[in-house]
């Protein structure tokens, strides 16, 4: 058949797209917060932790629970283990596209069209990129495509019925998101008839609503079973509701995302256009399955088909995005996959000439050379070392059972010292309105933490808890930028020569006290590690001691010392007799670095835009391998 031409090149770009991918899915593209943080509890549930009751969360917990054995083939502390759950996701993947094949064949797509509309999503990094990322939202979209599937073959049988019901509450377990979506999805079957295109009272769909049900029950007899229903029920509704309340938002943050494709950015402090943001399958699904969106609202009413259905479907799902506060990259991935179908049937109807069918794949090419050349000579390989450098080495400073406080999990293996142990804005906004506790200094002093890591949510915590900031900054000293252990530090002037800490872990202390450290931007300057005033800073050194101070522990005088032996709990009080200002600086002497930091642009949250070049991937197997090498922009070994 004519229709049918050009349909066995689009395989091959099919394969070369998801190939570059899987490049990202190794290294190429960095870890996010979101995914330490869903490994993390992912991990718990398989050690036997209950959500909300025995760890804080927000999420619904499905995934955790299916990819809970995955987490027991791993025991690193790096970035290979996030890595390993995003490989073990990609059968779901695979399951969510050989369904929607299956639609839209059932639905009376050409072979070339269900092509076509399958390759320009997976050559488009608004679906690619967040769709190699270990979340919840690849769960919940596999499970809800899976439900569409079996509600389109509502005809053939009760079974299908009962299935797409249960699906569709499975989805709102894996992705709380998505349960609006569910429970619109679950009444529209209910009236329409697609098979027969006709409105009216479906009673075969009654069986979806036993199916929910019969998914609900056990997810309510294991919260009730745990004792912990009261509190899923807090953390899942009522706190979700008060933070999203409370936030204040973006403005055009969804108008944003969607421009996003375009290339145009709208939250720049002034609107713009970028040629490298460009994403031609992004756009290219956006526009063709937009296009089959309104033409099925529009000639679909008096005969509802099954374009009908998943246009009605899909407005209503872009339209509770749109009503979020918080709008992500990734809460499009169902959009896009939902475009997948209504573009196919679009196709169809467009491309009705052979010049038609050469321009679609044509700009199939373009689509798959772009997104290629995107994932692969783009890539940000360097953040991802040292995020798994970062984790591994935390992780190597401390002991076990220590606690860490950070604002992402990234010690994988180390308890949190806060509750809220990832700081996302719903903690920042429920924290600031007093409905969650804060982290306050005597939580500090109760139980130290052995480590801060100071990533860019902390550095937000700090920047907004000023006493708080003030106790920490001085009772902890970065090894690198982000690694901080307990050390002490203080600028002391002639009119306030005196300076007390309490010592937060027993060790050994090495002493440094130097006019030269009290112009250190330690002391006036600790954010900002890539600022101007830290270029060239190296750590305190044997010329930075032998400065006249009096130590005192516990109020009692000490002899003086370059190295003091002290203990948790202990009172240190240090006074100076020197006629300048001086810097003082107490850290750990079994810590041979201090004050590192990598190359310059390279981040833990990978937030520099990335650059093209030719990517090293030597980095991916170092990964892999667990090395540890880091290169450091200045010396930082003391």
């Amino acid at each position: 058949m004519k229709t049918e031409r050009g349909t066995a090149l689009l395989p091959i770009i099919a394969l070369l797209a998801i190939a570059a991918r899987l490049l990202q899915l190794q290294g190429l593209h960095p870890l996010v917060w979101d995914e330490i943080e869903f490994f993390r509890a992912t991990d718990w549930v398989w050690r036997g932790l209950v959500p909300y009751r025995d760890f804080w969360e927000h999420h619904t917990p499905l995934q955790w629970f299916l990819f809970a054995p995955v987490t027991a083939l791993t025991n690193s502390p790096g970035a290979s283990a996030i890595i390993l759950m995003r490989w073990a996701q990609l059968p779901l993947w695979i399951a969510a596209f050989v369904l929607l094949w299956g639609w839209m064949r059932r639905a009376g797509t050409s072979s070339f069209a269900t092509w076509s509309a399958a390759t320009l999503v997976l050559c488009s990094t608004l679906f690619m990129l967040p769709a190699v990322e270990y979340r919840v939202d690849v769960l919940g979209c596999v499970v809800y495509i899976a439900a569409i599937a079996c509600l389109q073959r509502l005809g053939d049988g009760r079974r299908f019925a009962f299935l797409g019901g249960a699906f569709l509450c499975l989805a709102g377990l894996a992705n709380l998101r998505l349960g609006p979506l569910a429970v619109v999805t679950l009444l529209l079957v209910r009236v329409v008839r697609t098979r027969e295109r006709t409105w009216g009272g479906n009673t075969r769909a009654n069986w979806s609503f036993v199916g929910a049900a019969a998914a609900f029950v056990p997810a309510a007899v294991y919260f009730a079973a745990t004792h912990s229903a009261r509190i899923a029920w807090q953390r899942l509704w009522i706190d979700n509701f008060l933070a999203d309340r409370f936030a204040p938002g973006v403005e055009w943050m969804f108008v944003h995302r969607i421009a996003a494709p375009f290339g145009i950015r709208l939250i720049d402090a002034v609107p713009n256009f970028q040629l490298s943001l460009a994403d031609p399958g992004g756009i290219a699904i956006l526009v063709i399955g937009g296009i089959g969106v309104v033409r099925a609202l529009y000639r679909g009413f008096r005969a509802p088909g099954d374009e009908l259905f998943l246009a009605f479907l899909q407005v209503t799902n872009l339209l509770f995005i749109a009503a979020m506060k918080y709008v992500y990259n990734y809460h499009l991935e169902i959009v896009a996959l939902l475009m997948v179908p209504l573009a196919a049937i679009e196709i169809d109807r467009l491309v009705t000439s052979t010049a038609r069918r050469r321009a679609l794949v044509a700009l199939i090419i373009v689509a798959a050379a772009v997104n290629i050349a995107a994932a692969v000579f783009r890539g940000k390989e360097a953040d991802m070392q040292y995020e798994d450098f970062i984790m591994r080495e935390a992780d190597r400073r401390i002991p076990a059972g220590a606690k860490v406080w950070d604002g992402a999990g990234w010690v994988l293996h180390h308890e949190p010292s806060y509750r809220y142990w990832f700081l996302r804005a719903n903690v920042f906004v429920m924290e600031a309105h007093g409905y969650f506790e804060p982290y306050r200094i005597e939580d500090v002093l109760r139980d130290p933490p052995a480590e801060v890591i100071a990533d860019y949510t902390v550095d937000n915590w700090l920047t907004l808890h000023r006493p708080f900031a003030g106790f920490i900054l001085t009772h902890y000293l970065p090894l690198w930028r982000e690694i901080w252990l307990p050390g002490m530090s203080a600028r002391v002037a002639p009119a306030t020569p005196a300076a007390r800490w309490i010592v937060l872990a027993d060790g050994t202390y090495d002493v440094y006290a130097s006019a030269r450290l009290a112009s250190h931007p330690w002391f006036r300057d600790p954010f900002h590690f890539d600022g101007p005033s830290w270029s060239g800073i190296h750590p305190p050194s044997a010329a930075d001691r032998g400065a006249r101070v009096d130590w005192l522990v516990d109020g009692a005088p000490i002899a003086p010392s370059n190295t003091l032996m002290l203990r948790r709990g202990q009172r240190l009080d240090a006074i100076s007799h020197e006629p300048q200002p001086l810097g003082i600086m107490l850290i750990g002497a079994q810590n041979d670095v201090a004050f590192c930091q990598p190359v310059r642009g390279v981040k833990l949250e990978a937030s520099e835009p990335p650059q093209w070049h030719v990517p090293d991937l030597a980095v991916l197997r170092q990964i892999a391998r667990g090395t540890d090498a880091m290169q450091t922009r200045e010396p930082c070994r003391r």
